[in-house]
């Protein structure tokens, strides 16, 4: 399959973005049927099994190179074959990756995708949990014209707690950077019935004390929910720019998406959806898309971010290649 660069978002040429993020192998599975079968011994046969860079910075990297800007993409990796590889390809894409080498295996993942659109990871992501502030050079990162730090993935990287996504993201802001912070779900938080409260909220203590420095909070309702300790999207967005954030943007699905600032909430309702291609990184093709419209009035930017997600989920730009798919201007 070949990928063709889609350089669609209003000054993508000339907007640099630095990623902090999650690199790993994703293993994708085409729809599985949903069925309590699945969960016994036996064998389920589906359409295609395939595999593509994975991790949230990763794919949000990747999507900025494919939408024309400059994405500057630090990560760790192991060291082992399979961190090159990984590497090699998001290079050949556009994307300028600055890779800590760790003496790990490179992570996996087992992107489980159900004929209901709901979807189940298993990861192992040694390397991650290995990234550390110091791995980040800020100061490089500006001189290479990075006026935006985005920091996804932040509850894999176990060297980054409990302070050093506060002390990264308070160093982007004292060099005069714009910064935005994912709040994805903490795999911790699906286990919360096994495991003492105190571990999630001391883990959810730690990033909220990021939010001073935060310019833009992503996530979805039910990550946000759970971070804040709220239920509405709304009441999540005031809690969260009470302790510190500066906005909030809000990854609704098929409901669209919303932002809030200081007072203001701005709703954008999603466009028609023919069919359902891709179900995996819709969330990170957004935020590709959000940090590329920089100069956009906020409303427009969350409608260009929300028609190029849509875009992608219906298979008519792929913004998350495969791995192996050629890619050509």
């Amino acid at each position: 399959m070949s990928i063709q660069l889609h350089k669609e978002t209003p000054r993508a040429k000339t907007t640099t973005v630095a990623i902090v993020g999650n690199l790993n192998l994703d293993i994708r599975t085409s729809p599985i049927f949903n069925s309590d079968l699945i969960l016994k011994d036996g064998e389920t046969s589906i359409d295609e099994i395939y595999e593509s860079v994975g991790g949230g910075g990763a794919n949000t990297a990747t999507a900025v190179a494919l939408m024309g800007g400059l994405a500057h993409f630090c990560c760790a990796i192991g060291d082992d074959e399979l961190g090159k590889r990984l590497c090699r390809f998001m290079e050949g894409i556009g994307v300028r990756v600055h890779a800590a080498i760790k003496p790990v295996a490179t992570g996996r993942s087992v992107a489980l995708t159900w004929n209901n659109h709901q979807r189940h990871f298993v990861s192992s992501l040694p390397n991650t949990r290995l990234l550390d502030e110091l791995d980040i050079d800020l100061e490089a990162l500006r001189n290479m014209g990075c006026r935006h730090l985005y920091r996804a993935d932040p509850w894999f990287s176990d060297r980054m707690f409990p302070l050093g996504n506060s002390a990264l993201l308070r160093r982007a802001r004292e060099i005069g950077m714009e910064t935005s912070l994912d709040i994805n779900w903490d795999p911790k938080w699906s286990h919360e019935r096994n495991m003492k409260m105190k571990e999630v909220q001391e883990r959810i203590s730690w990033l909220k004390s990021a939010l001073p420095y935060v310019s833009f909070v992503h996530g979805n309702d039910s990550e946000l929910a759970f971070f804040a300790g709220v239920q509405s999207a709304e009441e999540c967005a005031r809690q969260l720019m009470e302790w510190g954030a500066g906005a909030v943007i809000v990854h609704r699905g098929a409901r669209g998406c919303a932002a809030a600032t200081d007072g203001d909430w701005i709703e954008v309702a999603a466009g028609p959806i023919a069919k359902i291609v891709n179900e995996a990184g819709t969330g990170d093709v957004f935020t590709a898309a959000f940090l590329l419209g920089v100069d956009l009035p906020l409303e427009d930017r969350l409608r260009r971010s929300a028609s190029a997600a849509e875009g992608h989920v219906q298979g008519i730009v792929n913004y998350i290649p495969r791995l192996g798919d050629r890619i050509y201007s």
